[in-house]
């Protein structure tokens, strides 16, 4: 009987570690890249994640070309720690005066809902890494 539920017990217990992989696994997938936010659903994602990155652009935006391809792949390397978010400023003018975004691209950084951080411009992926990396503490 104490074998069977042992073997009980271990079953239950390897059950729920494959199912809290697969649902970590689907986490890293969902935000394995930037998801879209917009004036309403801005709010519910910076509160929602403990911390976000926001990447404001626009698609006439040269140096927003540059970086984007940067914040894809920071985004797939630090999809379990940083979701990142990207804003078109010209479809999202109430967050765009709200955070008073005059340069773009300009990434909002929130941490537990409040904004710590603003970092403004093109730069390698290395420099914006090394901006980033505090905020993961």
């Amino acid at each position: 009987m104490e074998r069977d539920e042992e073997l009980e017990r271990i079953r239950r217990k390897k059950l729920k570690e494959l199912t809290n992989d697969a649902s970590d696994r689907k986490t890293r997938e969902k935000f394995a890249k930037p998801v879209e936010v917009n004036d309403y659903t801005l709010k519910d994602t910076i509160t929602k994640n403990s911390l976000v990155v926001i990447d404001c652009w626009a698609a006439w935006c040269a140096p927003c070309r540059m970086i984007a391809p940067i914040i894809d792949e920071l985004a797939q390397d630090y999809a379990d720690k940083i979701l990142f978010g990207k804003l078109n400023v010209d479809e999202n003018r109430k967050t765009t005066m709200q955070y008073q975004i005059m340069s773009i691209p300009t990434l909002l950084v929130f941490k537990n809902g409040l904004m710590v951080d603003r970092i403004v411009g093109v730069m390698p992926r290395e420099i914006l890494e090394s901006k980033l990396i505090p905020h993961l503490q």
